[in-house]
């Protein structure tokens, strides 16, 4: 099977390329279905949430100039992942159903491959030879901190340098990643058509 690069994909989808989409389904789909069936989910929710998330990566790419700084199925995969783990939420909140934390994350961690685990160890080698500051800019703000929260704890005088200081810890960090030889050569096993 013909393997395409992510300007192929992003053109494709863009174009509303039927070749393109059933190239996307049949190396992307499997993966959020493993997710949705290891954390509570039916059929039905596994073709609800690939389209949501198909959509939301169209509306992404269509609306700006998106540049992924990883493997188009990563990018549709952590879609549909935040997606899943909204729902997840919410019908927690509205059934008030107890779901057993420890179950849920067992769910999670079998559906994360060696592969995604040998990407977190290199984004956390990278994340680490950041300065201090950048650390606590970012961690922070991965942790849903506002800008006027990040801007009155880091000290700066105003919430726009806290903006640009996050975009260029961000920038750095993805930067470090992307041209980490590792990194590239898990990209390329990951996408290796079996």
């Amino acid at each position: 099977m013909h393997s395409y690069s992510n300007e192929e994909i992003i053109a494709g989808i863009k174009n509303s390329d039927d070749q393109i989409f059933r190239f996307v389904y049949k190396n992307c789909f499997p993966d959020i279905r493993k997710l949705v069936m290891s954390n509570n989910g039916s059929e039905q929710d596994v073709e609800d949430l690939f389209h949501d998330s198909l959509l939301i990566s169209y509306n992404k790419l269509t609306q700006a100039n998106l540049k992924l700084q990883c493997h188009f199925r990563t990018y549709l995969y952590s879609v549909a992942r935040l997606l899943w783990m909204k729902e997840l939420k919410q019908r927690k909140q509205n059934s008030q159903e107890y779901y057993d934390p420890d179950r849920l994350a067992g769910g999670i961690k079998n559906s994360i491959d060696k592969l995604e685990s040998a990407k977190m160890k290199i984004y956390e080698t990278h994340f680490k030879e950041l300065s201090k500051e950048c650390q606590k800019v970012l961690y922070m703000y991965f942790e849903n901190a506002s800008m006027e929260e990040i801007c009155q704890e880091m000290g700066y005088k105003s919430c726009q340098i806290a903006k640009d200081k996050k975009y260029r810890c961000k920038k750095s960090l993805m930067t470090r990643i992307a041209n980490n030889p590792e990194y590239k050569k898990v990209n390329d096993e990951v996408y290796l058509v079996s």
